[in-house]
């Protein structure tokens, strides 16, 4: 008993021993970070032997630590937000000035006797030429007489020159034939969509009015000349205000707004512009495209059959058809929007043909 007591007390003397010698070696290696293999004493103590006991090293390899990099996050490439312009695409080389010279008309409607001696019921407004053709847009209430339900077949395109500073009579060109306009009920008195909407008509250009005729006389203006004849024709090709088949209305867009406007005595001889801003628009099948626009502007009575312009790309996005004024809501000018153009190209619509 005596003797493993003493074994036991030996064995952990010699431990505690290997411990004091090798671990400061351990301490200094771990400091130095230089050689990391680990000596680790371990003995053997063969208690009944009286022998020194056997000390036996065990080599550890360590890996060396390595340093934590700290984690690199890629720079984001956050380009600068760039304002994009829109870009207007103009729908002619021309000026506007030019467009206007030789593309707006001025209409007379009426009946002539049949001798050709009087012209009665005129109803004048304005027109566009809106193809080399030579068909002319214009309204429904300038060529069919809501009184009598027919139309007034005998319409003349005369014109003055653009801008007129000097404020010259318009001239006699063409004799039309009306095309056809949309077979509706009367207009209401009243504000009405439809009153609006269906206000359309197609003119076209068929002869130069002949100078053995009585047309100068009835309706007291000159006969045009071969000069004046080349603002609206070359080749028998006629120009023509091209439509903007790109432009999205938006409420507070300044808009122009032209025709043969009256002036103080009631003559409408002169084309007149203005601009106006869109506060509006109504549509009349339940849709989101707008059909009726509502613009704040100056035009005039005369001015029934005008264009509608966008002055950024010169090109035509209405027809103007009434300015409201009296118990009708607001004082504007009511435009029919260009989509039913595409309409009258690509559908069969219903027209009653003269």
């Amino acid at each position: 008993m005596r003797l493993q007591t003493f074994s036991f007390i030996f064995s952990m003397a010699i431990t505690i021993m290997a411990m004091v010698f090798f671990f400061p070696n351990f301490q200094k290696s771990i400091k130095n970070n230089t050689d990391l293999s680990i000596k680790i004493a371990t003995s053997t103590v063969n208690l009944l032997a009286t022998s020194t006991p056997v000390v036996s090293e065990q080599i550890i390899n360590l890996p060396i630590p390595k340093k934590s990099l700290p984690i690199s996050k890629p720079i984001p490439n956050i380009a600068p937000l760039a304002v994009v312009k829109e870009v207007i695409k103009e729908v002619s080389s021309k000026s506007l000035g030019e467009l206007i010279n030789s593309s707006v008309v001025q209409l007379y409607c009426g009946y002539f006797s049949d001798e050709g001696a009087t012209f009665s019921d005129i109803s004048r407004g304005t027109g566009i030429i809106i193809n080399p053709k030579g068909e002319i847009l214009t309204n429904r209430h300038i060529i069919y007489d809501e009184n009598l339900k027919k139309a007034r077949n005998d319409c003349f395109v005369l014109k003055s020159p653009f801008p007129n500073e000097k404020s010259q009579n318009p001239k006699i060109y063409y004799f039309t034939e009306i095309v056809g306009y949309p077979a509706v009920e009367k207009f209401s008195d009243s504000f009405s969509e439809d009153k609006y909407y269906n206000d359309f008509a197609i003119l076209k250009i068929i002869s130069k009015i002949s100078s053995e005729s009585k047309v100068n006389l009835i309706l007291g203006f000159d006969y045009a000349s071969l000069e004046d004849y080349s603002v609206l024709e070359n080749n028998n090709l006629f120009n023509y205000l091209p439509i903007d088949w790109d432009y999205n209305p938006k409420d507070g867009d300044f808009l122009i707004t032209l025709g043969y406007g009256v002036d103080a005595s009631h003559m409408a001889n002169k084309i007149t512009s203005t601009i106006g801003k869109l506060i509006g628009n109504i549509n009349t099948d339940g849709s989101l495209k707008p059909q009726i626009l509502l613009i704040e502007s100056n035009a005039t009575a005369g001015f029934s059959g005008g264009a509608l312009i966008n002055p950024q790309s010169k090109g035509l996005i209405g027809l103007i058809s009434w300015i409201t004024s009296g118990d009708e809501p607001g004082k504007y000018t009511v435009a029919i929007f260009r989509d039913f153009l595409r309409d009258l190209m690509f559908q069969d619509l219903n027209f009653e043909l003269k």
